[in-house]
């Protein structure tokens, strides 16, 4: 189940993504590839660290893993923080709907593992 756990202070703007898994990437990939196929776009990385933006995205929005913290969203001072979390918030929402009972790895074996 992925929620949006917390958020950082404006300063920092950063918004936490919980998942039960937080330290494996599979739960990252089956987030970034759902906000990919929200926005109808095309992931490209930002580093050479776990960070990946969307090519078309209107907040600009840049996720993160590591195994330590799991899925972090990095929100752009030009975003407005509150748009961000409930956009994270209702992608949160779709990943759940979309994946339901499933065990979460066998959902990413079924859609992502090639």
């Amino acid at each position: 189940m992925f929620e949006v756990s917390e958020f950082s202070p404006s300063s920092e703007r950063w918004i936490f993504i919980y998942c039960e898994y937080y330290d494996e990437i599979e739960e990252y990939i089956i987030f970034l590839k759902e906000y990919e196929l929200l926005l109808s776009g095309k992931i490209f990385s930002v580093s050479d660290d776990c960070q990946h933006g969307i090519d078309n995205d209107p907040l600009n929005l840049i996720f993160q893993w590591d195994s330590c913290f799991g899925i972090t969203v990095i929100v752009p001072y030009k975003t407005s923080l509150d748009a961000a979390i409930e956009v994270m918030q209702n992608l949160c929402n779709i990943v759940n709907e979309k994946i339901g009972s499933t065990e979460v790895y066998e959902y990413y074996r079924q859609n992502y593992k090639k």
